[in-house]
């Protein structure tokens, strides 16, 4: 088979394999088999590597499009950009492979740098854990549990060592340890399959109930307030809180347990702010719920982004401000430690939408044996659903069930092997005066996972192996730089 048709099957398939918009799981584990095929087969390096970078980085471009906060150049730029970071282990691969062609510990050069890039590139991003190769698995449930023991970074090291076996064992390089390769990547898969198959019940149940605002009403709001229009503001804020109250008690009333508002629904100054919560704990001490609510105080300066829980005595008992994305929306950032409140729904926690891209923060619920992980969010139309899907791989990493309410975009619910039980996309609905609305009866799981134990142990071992791989290429160079 002619070099370049690999390159070719790479293109092709980079365009559901790389997480975005349209996504196979199955093409994630296809692409990088061939990718190293090619370069390990390349003539010339460098030219190759400038068509590779071409192959991943279009394909990304398309599919991510609109994803970011980017306009549109700029978005263009930054995945050229980023496509390379990645690619940088098919060179180590094909440094060593050249060296040690028939070597069997050969096998274990290519995850050691595929997952040190990728834990690189996304734990130590201000956009959290975006653009992670695992999030390709989105909606592959036996993958997917990986997360559970690793995080993600386990299942990027199991992808990759799946395609550097299949190739170890295309070169006719196989050895015992290629076949031990295979051996553990089956049993893997297989326990995976297994959780899957035989969960633990749900503890207890609860219904819950969420609602979005119509799109564009936050944007809308902020720019009235901006504007100096601030009476304008203040009569539009305290009439959509008041709808805002109507519909906890209509929720109420239709038998919700715990009632939750998309991320920044009360909007308004400090005062407003005050005067909504007193009155939703009024309501929920008349109903018997508990009530989530997230305000956008922008009377503060910087604005506060936070959420509270309030309990059916009408108290606030939980308060969390967003830690996660908070230089983009120019907010105070939180300090990144969780609260829990214990309901007779088993213990709750609540973070923020980006709050959610953080898996070495959220660990946090696993280890506080959170049952129930609420999370109110706003999305826009070209990340909704790579957005939302993310949110599943904390619900595996922690074993926790979550909730999660958003405007403009998908609103779901998963159980703690990252099964989606409910989804809702406000942009697929009617125009109402709430959206996105969910009621249901949520059966509320928590299992215990290693993950919060050892957090990103793996992936910080990948960085030192990485940094080996990088002394082991000068050191070889040395030695072969001939001498004056």
């Amino acid at each position: 088979m002619s070099n370049y048709l690999y390159l070719l099957i790479i293109f092709a398939l980079n365009f559901i394999a790389v997480g975005g918009k349209w996504n196979l799981p199955l093409a994630a584990w296809i692409v990088p088999v061939f990718a190293l095929r090619f370069y390990r087969n390349s003539q010339r390096p460098g030219l190759d590597f400038a068509l590779l970078w071409l192959a991943t980085a279009i394909p990304l471009i398309v599919s991510w499009s609109g994803a970011t906060f980017f306009p549109r150049l700029g978005e263009i730029g930054f995945f050229l950009a980023v496509a390379p970071i990645t690619l940088l282990a098919v060179v180590i691969d094909r440094y060593f492979h050249v060296r040690f062609p028939t070597s069997a510990w050969a096998l274990i050069i290519y995850p050691i740098a595929a997952t040190a890039l990728d834990f690189f590139q996304a734990s130590g991003s201000p956009f959290g854990s975006f653009g992670a190769l695992a999030y390709t698995q989105r909606g592959f449930p036996v993958a997917m549990q990986i997360a559970s023991i690793f995080g993600i970074w386990g299942i990027s090291f199991v992808m990759s060592l799946f395609a550097s076996t299949v190739n170890h064992f295309w070169g006719g390089n196989a050895s015992p340890l290629s076949w031990a390769s295979a051996g553990l990547l089956t049993l893997i898969l297989l326990l995976s399959l297994g959780r899957i198959l035989l969960p633990t019940q749900p503890k207890q149940t609860a219904v819950i109930a969420g609602f979005s605002l119509p799109e564009g009403t936050l944007s809308q709001s902020l720019n009235q307030f901006k504007s100096g229009d601030e009476a304008g503001f203040r009569q539009a804020m305290d009439e959509l809180h008041a709808a805002e109250l109507n519909q906890i008690r209509m929720l109420a009333q239709s038998g919700a347990n715990i009632v939750v508002i998309q991320e920044g629904g009360v909007i308004g100054t400090t005062d407003q702010i005050e005067t909504m919560i007193a009155n939703a704990g009024m309501l929920a001490k008349e109903e018997n719920i508990y009530i989530v609510a997230p305000t956008f105080d922008i009377g503060q300066t910087p604005p506060v982004n936070s959420v509270r829980i309030i309990d059916p005595n009408g108290d606030v008992v939980l308060h969390h401000v967003k830690y996660g994305g908070n230089m983009f929306e120019g907010t105070l950032k939180g300090d990144g430690v969780l609260q829990t409140v214990d309901t007779p729904y088993g213990k709750l926690s609540a973070v923020i939408c980006w709050d959610a891209d953080f898996p070495n923060i959220i660990k946090q619920t696993g280890a506080q044996n959170v049952d129930l992980l609420i999370v109110p969010s706003q999305d826009w139309l070209g990340v909704r659903d790579i957005h939302a899907n993310m949110v599943a791989f904390r619900a595996v990493e922690n074993g926790v069930t979550i909730f999660r309410q958003t405007g403009q975009g998908v609103s779901l619910v998963s159980d703690a092997y990252g099964n989606v039980l409910n989804q809702i996309d406000t942009f697929e609905e009617p125009e109402s005066e709430f959206v996105g609305i969910q009621n249901m009866t949520v059966p509320i799981t928590s299992v215990n996972t290693l993950y919060p134990k050892v957090g990103d142990t793996l992936g910080n071992m990948m960085l030192l192996g990485l940094l080996g791989l990088f002394v082991g290429m000068f050191a070889a160079r040395r030695k072969n730089k001939p001498v004056a």
